[in-house]
């Protein structure tokens, strides 16, 4: 990649890193992706990513769905969740014991590096972006998390309310 393809790869990865911050730190946003993930077993990038994506009009085709799942299992399960589950399982440890403490903090470090790799992974998927509205980007969003949906087989209240609101927290009227 030339050092122009480069600059605007690390550009994209960033806008989505910021992107995903902002709505992270939303109300209620981070119940909502994390029950997509603990309950649905979804991983909460790839919910930001079809977050980001229809924020830049992007609708996802079937490659582009089965290029973004199985970057879901090589980082999200593979990676990510490792080091999340070491993580939560030094989290009793760590409330009594400094050196566990001072060790989850860094797994902690880790796991957020891990993500930031993956979501600049998930960047290569997206094409140049579409100008659109937030009337616009809700229903691209919902178009993508449907495909997404199917291709998981998820079918149930829980998640797509999950999704309804997350999509109405990242593009207000």
């Amino acid at each position: 990649m030339s050092d122009d393809g480069t600059k605007v790869a690390e550009e994209k990865a960033a806008h989505f890193w910021q992107f995903s911050y902002e709505l992270y730190t939303e109300p209620g946003a981070e119940a909502w992706l994390l029950g997509l993930q603990d309950r649905d077993g979804l991983e909460v990038n790839l919910a930001l990513f079809c977050l980001f994506a229809a924020s830049r009009g992007q609708v996802f085709d079937y490659a582009t769905i089965e290029a973004m799942r199985g970057l879901g299992l090589a980082w999200g399960h593979e990676v990510v969740g490792h080091l999340r589950q070491a993580r939560r399982l030094m989290k009793p440890r760590a409330e009594t014991n400094e050196d566990v403490a001072r060790l989850r903090k860094q797994v902690k470090a880790i796991e957020l590096a891990a993500e930031q790799a993956m979501q600049a992974a998930l960047c290569a998927l997206l094409v140049e972006p579409v100008l659109t509205d937030a009337h616009g980007a809700r229903a691209i969003a919902a178009q993508n998390f449907a495909a997404w949906f199917d291709e998981e087989g998820i079918d149930g209240e829980e998640p797509r309310a999950a999704v309804a609101r997350l999509i109405a927290t990242a593009f207000p009227d």
